[in-house]
């Protein structure tokens, strides 16, 4: 494993775990051109993952939220795929479930997955076949489910686009973070999580956790499995999928 790259993750986890002390309830926000809010966590969480990982990686793609300038496409080794805070609107309203998460590409291969909630006190980190949650490795699990407990995660606005009742006898969650929702599914927590205009960096932090147990995205318009290559061409612009769990 690349030591610089968990150097990276480890400043950032650090620094996430300092800035949510600091922050202790108090919240400053604004709003984006598009209408939606943002908040000075937001922001410093930002530019400190920019700052790092240029100082580390001074090459590296960086795909993240919140500065799209940031976005490039070159022949770098390295991308880093960010979301500073996925569940904007749960840390504004102080509900626990919200996050930072990473996926990391090697030459075009994910190599690292991150999700890391300071208020819930969840981290999950993957890389080299292991997953590390809370900084435990994970020896094995089981996921046998009884069919009352089986579980699909959903966007808060998904029910305008698709109808629900096919799922009658599922329980649907929304925990107000896209990538606690995947990560989840990636962990073989849930069976699947359908997820209605999201971006590149609400999955990224999945790319690679996933692959220890097996997983598909799918276009749920054009009812067809996605790559790893067709998810990573979006970019910047938004996509309707599903994230399904695998069983094997």
């Amino acid at each position: 494993m690349d030591k610089e790259v968990l150097e990276v993750i480890s400043k950032i986890d650090v620094f996430y775990k300092e800035l949510y002390e600091r922050t202790n309830d108090s919240v400053q926000v604004s709003l984006k051109d598009n209408g939606t809010s943002v908040s000075q966590f937001d922001l410093d969480a930002t530019a400190f993952c920019i700052k790092i990982i240029k100082e580390i990686f001074p090459n590296a793609n960086i795909w993240i939220e919140e500065d799209a300038a940031i976005l490039k496409v070159d022949d770098s080794e390295y991308t880093f795929v960010i979301d500073p805070l996925d569940g904007t609107a749960s840390f504004l309203r102080g509900y626990p479930i919200w996050g930072i998460g990473i996926g990391v590409l090697k030459a075009d291969k994910p190599l690292l997955s991150y999700f890391y909630g300071p208020a819930c006190n969840q981290k999950y980190l993957a890389y080299e076949n292991k997953i590390f949650v809370n900084d435990k490795e994970l020896d094995n699990q089981n996921n046998v489910v009884n069919a009352d407990t089986k579980t699909i995660f959903i966007s808060s606005r998904l029910h305008k686009k698709i109808d629900f009742k096919e799922f009658e006898e599922l329980k649907l969650r929304n925990f107000g973070s896209t990538l606690y929702h995947v990560v989840m599914v990636a962990l073989g927590k849930a069976e699947a999580v359908l997820i209605g205009s999201c971006y590149i960096w609400d999955l990224a932090a999945a790319f690679y956790l996933g692959e220890k147990h097996g997983y598909a995205f799918y276009d749920f318009k054009e009812k067809q499995e996605l790559s790893l290559e067709e998810l990573m061409s979006y970019k910047d612009k938004k996509i309707d999928c599903i994230l399904e769990f695998k069983k094997v």
